[in-house]
């Protein structure tokens, strides 16, 4: 009988610590560590029908800037995707860290393509569930 106490009370033992049940020092750091930085996306869609395959210099020099805007900010951190879809109706997205939806605004408003009027932008807090290490293929 005294066996079975024994196998008994390990059993409970070894379920209780598998199942959090055990009295444990509480790690109060873990608890009080600020959450992440929000992530932000911007959609982006060309204003002008034909703008893709018929630019005006005034687009293609917005365009290049826009480009450069978001290689800096991908440099600094900001900015963690980017780029547009091939196929119409030719949605560009832009994915990005901020400490608040103002700050995510203010990122998309100075986009030199959105402030430009090239480009009509909506931004959306997003939840990045899954993230994979990849390297995008150049340009």
């Amino acid at each position: 009988m005294k066996n079975r106490f024994n196998a008994l009370l390990t059993c409970l033992i070894i379920a209780a610590t598998l199942t959090g049940c055990s009295q444990t020092k509480v790690d109060t750091e873990a608890q009080t560590a600020p959450p992440p930085d929000p992530h932000y996306i911007y959609y982006i869609h060309p204003v002008r029908e034909g703008f893709i395959t018929e630019p005006t210099p005034d687009e293609a020099r917005k365009v290049g800037a826009h480009f450069e805007y978001l290689k800096k900010l991908t440099g600094e951190g900001t900015v963690l995707l980017a780029g547009p879809s091939t196929d119409p109706p030719y949605t560009g997205i832009v994915i990005l860290k901020a400490k608040d939806r103002e700050t995510a605004e203010a990122v998309m408003n100075k986009d030199p393509a959105v402030r430009g009027g090239v480009f009509r932008a909506r931004l959306s807090p997003i939840s990045l569930s899954l993230v994979g290490n990849f390297t995008p293929t150049p340009m």
